[in-house]
């Protein structure tokens, strides 16, 4: 199924200049949940873009190797089902590798081969969302990173329960901070693990559409804004921006902090 809502995307789109634009509104819409996911690690003393391995998962072409690749990491590995989404993701930037690979079941790649394991929308394209997050665990060395939408009142009530892709029909699994706790305790079991699950308004395009109408250099500040006033209101927040740190990879766990 996810193989094949990618390849009709990929078949009907020629324009990806979304993931490589300049555009200041563009890159801050694309962006912020990624960037409020490194901080989570860098206030732990967990981020190292120069020395840390990345893995991403249903990385479709890419995007969020392009941004990772920007942000000073030397070592992304960018996966996929869809050879058509990967062949575009390296048009985007050849600098990325690439990885055919099923996030339900990597069993090519061994226990803890990557410092930092990262899926950004893409749990929900698959038939076993959870299965897909407990083989990030086992394959990250550090750190896993899951950007999904939240099961919440407010989700249930603005989300979207299905999505279409052509003839293709996907469910959106949503997640919460008892399903990541329940899923990350029963995988790694007696070994601990730090669960750090922060929720987000993301609405970006109403937000993008509402800044468009003002002049140009005000449209960022104007995006700003909108995030800024529902930031008190963040624990009602539609997605989930989750960082799990396995224990061994923790340095403040390490010294008793």
């Amino acid at each position: 199924m996810q193989r094949a809502a990618m390849a009709e995307i990929c078949s009907t789109r020629n324009d990806w200049s979304f993931h490589s634009t300049s555009d200041p509104l563009t890159r801050f819409l694309r962006d912020r949940r990624m960037r409020a996911a490194l901080h989570m690690l860098r206030i732990r003393g967990l981020l190292d873009p120069a020395k840390q391995s990345v893995l991403i998962v249903c990385g479709g072409v890419g995007g969020e190797g392009v941004f990772l690749s920007r942000y000073g990491f030397t070592d992304v590995t960018v996966s996929d089902l869809s050879e058509e989404a990967l062949a575009v993701c390296r048009s985007l930037e050849p600098r990325l590798r690439t990885m055919p690979l099923n996030a339900e079941n990597m069993a090519e790649i061994p226990d803890s081969s990557y410092d930092l394991v990262l899926v950004q929308d893409g749990l929900h394209h698959l038939p076993r969302p959870v299965l897909g997050f407990t083989e990030m665990l086992r394959v990250a060395r550090r750190a896993v990173i899951v950007i999904e939408p939240h099961d919440g009142l407010v989700g249930r009530l603005i989300g979207t329960e299905w999505e279409r892709h052509g003839d293709v029909v996907n469910y959106v699994f949503r997640w919460n901070r008892s399903i990541l706790n329940q899923a990350t305790r029963s995988y790694l079991l007696c070994k601990q693990a730090i669960v750090l699950p922060r929720r987000m308004w993301d609405h970006n395009v109403v937000v993008g559409k509402l800044a468009r109408r003002f002049p140009e250099r005000w449209r960022l500040p104007v995006a700003k804004a909108v995030y800024q006033v529902l930031r008190p209101v963040n624990r009602l927040g539609n997605m989930m921006v989750a960082v799990v740190v396995k224990s061994d990879g923790d340095p403040t766990h390490r010294s008793g902090r």
